[in-house]
């Protein structure tokens, strides 16, 4: 198995990186991999989740390039319509259903979920997780 960890180690390293433009050297704060069954329930939907960008990372990345912009419609409490604009980072799919992977640089915290074939999965962070739910 820690054959297996270091490469996904490895591929962590290498999407933050080439998609975040971070050279994330340091031992990371959390490391998890296993099987996607493994995952308790409540935070299956979480890992494999878009992730709503609240602060812009490096200018030019090629996660910044990706990010979707919407604008979803609320209704107040006094009853008015707003628009409240919101930046998606989503999933890369490398190859359906064999590799995708999502690079999160939010608020100090960078984050790299990878899935191998819809089946082994992995969550990398570094930096410290408030808001985010571990894996």
């Amino acid at each position: 198995m820690e054959r297996v960890q270091n490469v996904m180690f490895k591929l962590a390293r290498g999407h933050a990186a080439f998609e975040l433009s971070l050279i994330c050297g340091d031992t990371p704060d959390h490391f998890w991999c296993g099987t996607l069954s493994s995952l308790p329930p409540e935070n299956h939907d979480i890992f494999n989740s878009v992730h709503f960008q609240e602060v812009l990372g490096e200018v030019g990345s090629r996660n910044q390039q990706r990010l979707m912009v919407i604008q979803m419609p609320i209704h107040s409490q006094n009853g008015e319509m707003h628009n409240v604009g919101m930046l998606i980072n989503d999933w890369v799919d490398v190859q359906d259903n064999n590799y995708r992977y999502i690079a999160i640089d939010d608020m100090g915290v960078v984050i790299i979920r990878i899935v191998i074939a819809e089946f082994f999965a992995c969550e990398v962070v570094w930096g410290i997780l408030e808001d985010e739910t571990q894996s």
